[in-house]
């Protein structure tokens, strides 16, 4: 005799009866009667085995966040231009927090844009049990640093979290604009397994703009050799991907100057040479002191910086045999200042004339 019986979704078994005789009766169609003692053995046996799930890689989709932080990116307003690091957990049905956090899916993943797809190699695979309520957890920076460390970024190699340090090797270098993401409590049924995250700044941007405080006389230009930026701004940190937090500043401070192709060529000195070879110089129209906005660490509550400007005031001369006279001037300033992560900051400058 053979009969089904189904157990779950996935299985379906068919009852067999075996009898003394050595046969085994099998008509499911049919009603018999066979006395016990003629039943030597009864087995179930799996019948139509469904194929397991089919696993499901994990993919991504990283894009521009549209929050209030600044954009575009500094480095490139297209996404694809940037490689991520990845790091995910999966805690199995806990909840996810500081202390059950650990990076047990993705360690460090490469992720980049190629052929028109974010791809990464080896492909991973969402675990079977992630859905419903047991959910996986990515967080995603750039730029990317492998195990040799980028000049910008590394990660924290004894840590079980999501933690990577950070250095602020060049201020007005767009390379170490530093972005980042996270994905939290997520399943492989969201999106056909697509993790999207979308990408944040963790720097401050500071712009430093000059403009003279009053208008010069027609035969004075005022030209910057250099501006130093320093005070209490940190020169490196780590940055939390969880918490989005920076933790465990150090203790050296960032002291930076912009100068020579740094400086934007309007206000540039030329060196020692007539007026007619200067730029036009500082003017009573605030101008950008630089090529770039500075990237800076985030600072912890209200902090001294002091701008410091190295400037020349050249005078057309025409009594002298050189036709020209140079001045040297420096000025410096203590402001307080509060960065954060994300925002952008306008510093105006003005340089005062009177002594000129």
């Amino acid at each position: 005799m053979v009969a089904s019986l189904t157990s779950g979704k996935a299985q379906v078994y068919q009852m067999v009866v075996h009898v003394n005789n050595g046969t085994e009766m099998g008509f499911p169609d049919s009603k018999i009667v066979i006395p016990v003692d003629n039943i030597s053995e009864v087995t179930f046996e799996e019948i139509n085995k469904q194929p397991q799930e089919e696993s499901i890689p994990i993919s991504f989709l990283f894009k521009e966040y549209t929050g209030t932080t600044r954009s575009p990116m500094r480095r490139s307003s297209a996404m694809e231009d940037r490689s991520f690091g990845v790091f995910s957990c999966y805690n199995n049905g806990e909840p996810l927090g500081q202390e059950t956090l650990s990076v047990n899916l993705m360690n460090n993943q490469e992720v980049a844009f190629v052929d028109g797809k974010w791809k990464y190699l080896p492909i991973k695979y969402w675990p079977e049990k992630a859905q419903g309520d047991n959910y996986a957890s990515f967080f995603a920076y750039s730029p990317y640093a492998n195990d040799t460390e980028s000049s910008f970024v590394s990660v924290k190699s004894d840590s079980d979290k999501p933690l990577i340090e950070y250095k602020l090797v060049d201020p007005m270098n767009d390379a170490g604009d530093l972005v980042y993401g996270n994905q939290i409590n997520t399943t492989k049924d969201v999106d056909n397994g697509c993790v999207t995250i979308e990408a944040k700044h963790a720097l401050a941007q500071l712009m430093l703009n000059v403009a003279l405080k009053e208008n010069l006389d027609a035969n004075k230009k005022v030209t910057i050799k250099s501006v130093t930026i320093s005070g209490q701004m940190p020169y490196s940190g780590q940055f939390d991907l969880y918490s989005e937090q920076w933790i465990n500043y150090s203790d050296e401070s960032l002291s930076y100057t912009i100068d020579g192709d740094n400086l934007s060529p309007d206000l540039r000195d030329a060196g020692e040479t007539a007026i007619t070879n200067q730029p036009e110089g500082v003017t009573l129209d605030s101008k950008p002191i630089g090529i770039n906005p500075l990237l800076l660490i985030p600072t912890d509550g209200q902090k001294e910086i002091s701008i410091t400007i190295d400037y020349y005031t050249t005078t057309d001369t025409p009594s002298l045999s050189a036709g020209y006279s140079r001045l040297h001037n420096t000025i410096s300033k203590t402001y307080n200042v509060i960065l954060k992560g994300g925002m952008i900051y306008t510093m105006r400058i003005q340089l005062d004339t009177t002594s000129m």
